[in-house]
């Protein structure tokens, strides 16, 4: 990166390898969002309730059987959050001081009890952000009470205890997805949602646009959402898939 010229977020973000940004969306845009990702999982559940799991693709509706978050409301690629995801690039460049190109947004509203466990991301998300967009605390007596994400070391040391860091409806951290460690405690409060939208360096090793689908708002798997296609078609899908783990 060159350190020349770049904003003080950049800057602590070269030195960090994460920064956070404050009102990246305004509060009302982002109850919005929260209240879109609800009423999603009020979706899910009707159709859970009337079709049975697995009748349906999870890919267009959404799942609770994310291995990060097993149980919880999780969704990835939605046109609405994968618009948001290339209409803020330029102030994730801005935080960043990287070119960057969009590769996919993932949603998720986390229930009382959920944790994340600590990881790091795969090549899709070398630049990675996690949005906070809404949350119920009113089992708390601390109205107030916010729920940190945990971010590790730079040089990605295992065990070291992370910095929490605290984020109101709006407010945004970007960080080294494939470097830097990232976690939750266990949530207390009755809900949490999260959009996490990611990103690739311009030019770079892992030159993954839109995660290798044709456009936003796709499945990863473009061939889930066609009734029924032919055996070369499937053959050429298995050839040109592409696990990153």
């Amino acid at each position: 990166m060159n350190t020349k010229n770049i904003s003080p977020a950049a800057q602590f973000f070269n030195d960090n390898g994460w920064v956070k940004i404050e009102k990246v969306i305004d509060k009302d845009m982002a109850f919005f969002c929260y209240n879109y990702i609800k009423f999603a999982v009020t979706r899910l559940n009707l159709l859970d309730e009337h079709l049975g799991y697995g009748n349906y693709d999870i890919e267009q509706w959404g799942t609770f059987t994310d291995d990060q978050a097993p149980g919880d409301f999780s969704r990835y690629g939605d046109l609405f959050f994968d618009t948001l995801m290339t209409l803020i690039t330029a102030k994730v460049e801005e935080g960043s001081g990287l070119k960057l190109i969009p590769t996919y947004s993932y949603h998720r509203l986390y229930t009382k009890g959920t944790e994340l466990t600590r990881h790091k991301d795969r090549p899709s998300c070398e630049i990675s952000t996690t949005m906070c967009l809404g949350y119920d605390t009113e089992n708390l007596k601390d109205k107030n009470w916010n729920w940190p994400m945990f971010i590790g070391p730079k040089n990605g040391e295992i065990g070291d205890t992370g910095i929490p860091v605290y984020l109101n409806p709006g407010d945004m951290i970007i960080y080294k997805g494939c470097e830097v460690e990232h976690w939750r405690e266990p949530l207390i409060g009755n809900n949490h949602a999260q959009v996490f939208l990611h990103y690739n360096e311009k030019d770079g090793k892992n030159n993954i646009t839109y995660d290798k689908r044709p456009f936003i708002g796709l499945p990863k798997d473009i061939f889930s959402i066609k009734k029924n296609y032919t055996l070369e078609e499937k053959k050429d899908k298995d050839k040109d898939q592409i696990v990153y783990d």
